[in-house]
């Protein structure tokens, strides 16, 4: 009986030492909102989507290629390389915004951009591509 009881109680102890590392990686799931704002009332309606990262979801139209982005970036969208474009030189002043969590620490970013184009190339192609 003791030995029924042993191996029950390793086999409790392995279950939990398996769930943990599961629950541990969705505690820290890097959820942020992004944002595109035009400056002034005459730019038209923002937008705005969710980014889930590891794993990947939320409302975001390419989820994955910003969340590649946002990796190698540890995160931290000012480090992520422009991508190469092009933009018509119209101004249409936006706001991009991103706030929320990145592998458990607290994230907000703004930058103002001529346009949701430069917006777009200048945070690397992918973040505020939608």
């Amino acid at each position: 009986m003791r030995h029924v009881k042993a191996v029950a109680a390793l086999a409790v102890v392995g279950a939990v030492a398996l769930a943990t590392p599961a629950n541990a990686s969705t505690a820290l799931a890097s959820r942020l909102t992004l944002s595109i704002t035009p400056e002034s009332s005459t730019g038209g309606p923002g937008r705005t989507v969710t980014l889930i990262c590891e794993p990947t979801g939320g409302t975001h139209p390419d989820a994955a290629a910003a969340c590649a982005d946002l990796i190698k970036a540890n995160g931290d969208i000012k480090r992520i390389p422009p991508a190469k474009g092009n933009c018509l030189p119209v101004e249409i002043r936006v706001i991009a915004k991103a706030f929320g969590n990145w592998q458990g620490r607290q994230v907000s970013y703004s930058q103002s951009f001529t346009n949701d184009c430069y917006a777009n190339l200048g945070t690397g192609g992918h973040v505020f591509h939608f």
